[in-house]
């Protein structure tokens, strides 16, 4: 999962940080509206029962499923009483109300919610498919219309919108103050996106990205870290019922059996099919990017842009300048490279390069140890130059006021 990220919330999230007044305002569709009123999961199940949908309910089909995967790990994490962990897996990086008392997580629940999300990827896919290369379609969505039922309760509480979930990370919710004129500042309106073909391409490219990282999650078998780790804290959380913590405080466990699981599944000899799997999603998030800066470098309007060619100008109010899309490009030739082994990993304790193309085509075990002192990826060597940092240098420099994190979560 990413960047598994959160990487279509995060971005759908970011307020314009200035007026954009070259850009074009437009109105939030009828689609948009029914969003806000029922949610994802109806609406979605609306769209479905459409004998014959157009290309921007096609799309419209295609976002709901990636946001109901993303609404799918709120819920499961709720359940299981799963706090934020860094972005490092799909929706994980909100916080979240905890409406209900945690259940205890079954070993198996991981896996499961990551072929969850493979199947949302799938279907989202299967909506887009040949959207990008049909006719022009246009569809207008308000962010302040997208929220997500995070308490199963088909009502949309104050703090289950996109904008309060993500409060903190890269928007606040809360008025800002001016401290000139000791007024509060208002938060802003979020935007309202025209999504057009070219998104298409960007969207399908975004859900080969999130369905690359599940299938190198799986591959690594989470389960039976997953029941390893577990059972010994169910014994120790027993053992403390008398009061006693032991030499490390309680509050330690959030960091100590996340990084027990992690290490463990590395020790793990991965599934050849799924890291395959992996490598073919990631060169399809490059093609189809690709592919969408093909198509939107043709566009001639302006009005409501997601990410804009160097005539347009985002209705986010996010600031992409002129080449972005030339530069980015380069960061992804770069990363095409790696994955074909045509270039490498630079070795950390001497001039050898890792091919990680090579390791995603017949994967051997990452134990860490291993990994460090070099002998887990001895066999993976290579005279491949490494690969060059001055793409991304280069992308980093020119995106430095809008944030180069941010920039990669939006361009996928």
């Amino acid at each position: 999962m990413k960047r598994l990220t959160l990487p279509l919330l995060v971005t759908l999230t970011a307020l314009p940080a200035q007026a954009q007044s070259d850009s074009q305002p437009v109105e939030p569709s009828a689609l948009s509206r029914e969003i806000a009123q029922n949610g994802i999961a109806p609406t979605l199940e609306r769209l479905h029962a459409l004998p014959t949908p157009t290309p921007d309910e096609r799309f419209a089909i295609a976002g709901l499923e990636f946001l109901g995967a993303v609404e799918s790990a709120y819920r499961w994490r709720v359940s299981y009483g799963i706090g934020p962990v860094g972005g490092m897996l799909f929706g994980s990086a909100a916080d979240l109300p905890q409406a209900v008392p945690p259940q205890p997580m079954p070993p198996e629940a991981l896996a499961r919610q990551a072929e969850a999300t493979l199947a949302a990827m799938d279907r989202s896919r299967a909506a887009l498919d040949g959207l990008a290369a049909g006719a022009e379609f246009g569809l207008a969505i308000s962010l302040d219309d997208l929220w997500f039922d995070v308490d199963s309760d088909g009502r949309r509480s104050p703090d289950e919108g996109a904008a309060e979930l993500l409060d903190g990370i890269i928007w606040s919710s809360l008025p800002g103050f001016d401290f000139e004129t000791g007024e509060p500042i208002p938060p802003a309106a979020l935007p309202v996106i025209r999504f057009d073909r070219a998104d298409a391409a960007w969207l399908t490219a975004y859900t080969h990205l999130v369905s690359g990282g599940a299938e190198l999650l799986l591959a690594f078998d989470p389960t039976p870290s997953l029941q390893k780790v577990l059972s010994t804290r169910a014994r120790i959380d027993e053992s403390r019922m008398a009061g006693d913590e032991g030499l490390l405080p309680a509050m330690m466990d959030d960091f100590i059996d996340p990084l027990a699981i992690a290490i463990d599944m590395l020790r793990q000899q991965p599934d050849a099919q799924r890291t395959r799997a992996a490598r073919a999603h990631w060169q399809q998030t490059i093609a189809n990017n690709r592919q969408f800066w093909t198509l939107v470098a043709q566009e001639t309007d302006n009005a409501g842009e997601w990410i804009p060619n160097d005539a347009q100008v985002s209705a986010t109010g996010i600031a992409f300048p002129p080449g972005t899309g030339i530069a980015w490009q380069a960061v992804l030739a770069d990363g095409e490279a790696l994955l074909e082994g045509k270039a490498t990993i630079p070795f950390w304790r001497g001039p050898l390069g890792i091919d990680m193309g090579a390791w995603l085509e017949n994967p051997a075990p990452l134990p860490v140890d291993g990994v460090i002192q070099g002998w887990a990826v001895a066999g993976y060597f290579s005279d491949a130059p490494p690969v060059n940092p001055e793409s991304f240098q280069r992308f980093s420099d020119m995106l430095l006021d809008t944030g180069p994190f941010l920039a990669m979560v939006m361009l996928n």
